[in-house]
């Protein structure tokens, strides 16, 4: 079996950890996910030392919270806004071909949920204030997500700094 050096593994850890709070910034992929595999792996390879099971159940609520985030914020009234199924396919339509279109980080995916439920809102209903109103939930509901995932990406992050600052 390979043996690393303790100090190696946690570098290369944080480092990884690092990365992936730099990737949670990407709307498209599961901003959560990806520190807490991190630091359960981490856990895993160094037998529980420096991460602790308490905060493997921390870093594991906090992740769970977060891929569940858009299914149970509608019934905290997130989005409770009027739009119809219609207008949020056309909302989330648009976000993944406006991030492939606008390859600008971010903007891209902007630019087109917007456009999106606007364009959709607006086919069904044929009245602009209508539409401008859809463009404008969808936006919200997108920056209240999207801050979700970051702060809950950053929350993991500070269980595992916390939890290998405090075991070692």
């Amino acid at each position: 079996m390979l043996s690393v050096d303790p100090t190696v593994l946690l570098i290369l850890a944080t480092a990884l950890m690092l990365v992936t709070l730099a990737l949670a910034f990407i709307p498209i992929l599961p901003g959560p996910l990806m520190p807490w595999a991190v630091g359960i792996v981490y856990g895993l390879v160094t037998g529980w030392t420096r991460i602790t099971p308490a905060a493997a159940v921390v870093m594991t609520l906090l992740m769970i919270v977060g891929i569940t985030a858009d299914y149970w914020r509608p019934l905290l009234g997130a989005k409770t806004t009027g739009m119809g199924c219609r207008t949020s396919l056309g909302s989330f339509a648009g976000g993944i071909i406006g991030t492939f279109l606008i390859p600008i980080p971010l903007v891209g995916t902007v630019i087109g949920l917007v456009a999106g439920a606007l364009v959709m809102e607006f086919i069904q209903f044929r009245d602009l204030a209508k539409a401008m109103s859809a463009g404008r939930s969808a936006l919200k509901q997108f920056a209240l997500g999207y801050a979700l995932t970051i702060g809950l990406s950053i929350a993991i992050f500070a269980v595992y700094v916390v939890s290998v600052f405090t075991t070692g």
